[in-house]
């Protein structure tokens, strides 16, 4: 009898479980929408940049849809040629799981084709994307899947629409590789957010463009690496995205992204992100506002900046927190400094520079 009770309770717990699991798969905002990404190693935490593609047809354009976006670590948004948003992943504080940003884009859809644009950054290379195309009643127009494209190479006629997807494009895709249905991996059971402004919408007047200034002299950096680094200072205050100029070259352009109301100090300040920008992408914009004076870049530099201004009041749930953070560490003494992986990959061709590899040694012997 114990045995039987035993395998009953057993089965009643598997049966709850396989229960929930579909019940929650079955009730998630975003329907049968797959968590989407490129197909790689999973030990590979090189940065990545890529764009994944989707092209659909529709009988009749709905009057009013909605798009269901949530990307880990960022994105920007294109749909039919037009930027419509940009956003990066927060990790939530506790269960439900992350929060997927809205837009409404009814106005944007076209009877025939249409196409659905991600450009997706990740500086540990590994992320998820998961998207949902919603008409006014509810059915799904289009979801993540491995029907979507990848794309690591930019081109001007793929982003404006123009550019076919197939072999005839000249640009070699794959197909997207698929993490799984919701709710799966960190990200857990995605919850619908507030509708967002439109990046049109939100950004206001034209863009504000920056002085390059002599940068500081960086400890552990010698001279001969003065043009890895670029400052650039707006005079004053700006709220708005950041927007760079890149120089030319071929493969992912990197660079370490600092912002402050003061000239930034790389080894005290909290690193405000990366810039990675593909292939043939010579122009770069941040994925949210932000509040700042200066910028300072380490890296790949690009060739000039500017600030795409916003409303700081209907941008104000947007914003990146761009401010100092000293951190803190057990009994008040400070821990090292926790690098991500593209820190590591831009300290390591910095290293390249004459001069540095045995200055970096002496530093060490002095410790």
């Amino acid at each position: 009898m114990s045995l039987l009770l035993m395998a009953a309770v057993g089965l009643l717990a598997l049966g709850t479980r396989i229960v929930s699991a579909v019940t929650g798969r079955l009730t998630v905002p975003t329907g049968g929408a797959q968590w989407i990404w490129m197909k790689r190693d999973r030990t590979d935490a090189s940065p990545a940049a890529f764009y994944a593609v989707r092209d659909f047809f529709l009988d009749q354009a709905p009057s009013r849809a909605r798009l269901l976006v949530l990307a880990d670590p960022e994105y920007v948004l294109t749909l039919n040629g037009k930027r419509i948003g940009a956003g990066q992943y927060r990790p939530p504080g506790g269960p439900p799981g992350a929060r997927l940003d809205v837009y409404e884009v009814g106005d944007l859809l076209l009877a025939g084709g249409n196409r659905l644009l991600v450009e997706l950054r990740s500086d540990r290379g590994a992320g998820g994307f998961l998207a949902a195309l919603q008409d006014a009643s509810g059915d799904t127009l289009v979801r993540t899947d491995s029907a979507w494209r990848i794309i690591q190479r930019h081109d001007f006629g793929l982003v404006r629409g123009w550019l076919p997807l197939d072999a005839s494009g000249g640009l070699p895709s794959e197909p997207a590789f698929s993490w799984g249905l919701p709710p799966t991996g960190r990200w857990g059971r995605p919850e619908i957010g507030p509708v967002l402004p439109r990046l049109p919408d939100l950004i206001q007047g034209t863009p504000v463009a920056a002085s390059r200034v002599p940068a500081p002299p960086i400890l552990g950096l010698p001279p001969t690496s003065a043009r890895h680094v670029a400052l650039f200072d707006w005079g004053r205050e700006v709220t708005g995205y950041l927007a760079l100029q890149m120089p030319p070259g071929n493969g992912l352009r990197k660079a370490l992204l600092f912002t402050g109301d003061q000239p930034p100090e790389p080894l005290r300040d909290r690193l405000a992100g990366a810039v990675l920008a593909m292939t043939g992408r010579r122009s770069w914009m941040d994925a949210r506002p932000r509040r700042f004076r200066y910028v300072l870049l380490i890296g790949d530099p690009p060739v000039a900046a500017r600030v795409l201004p916003v409303d700081p009041k209907r941008a104000a749930g947007l914003l990146a927190d761009g401010g100092r953070e000293k951190m803190e560490g057990v009994f008040g003494l400070e821990p090292p400094p926790l690098r991500t992986p593209v820190q590591d990959e831009i300290w390591r061709e910095l290293q390249r520079v004459p001069g540095l590899r045995k200055k970096d040694a002496n530093r060490k012997q002095v410790r």
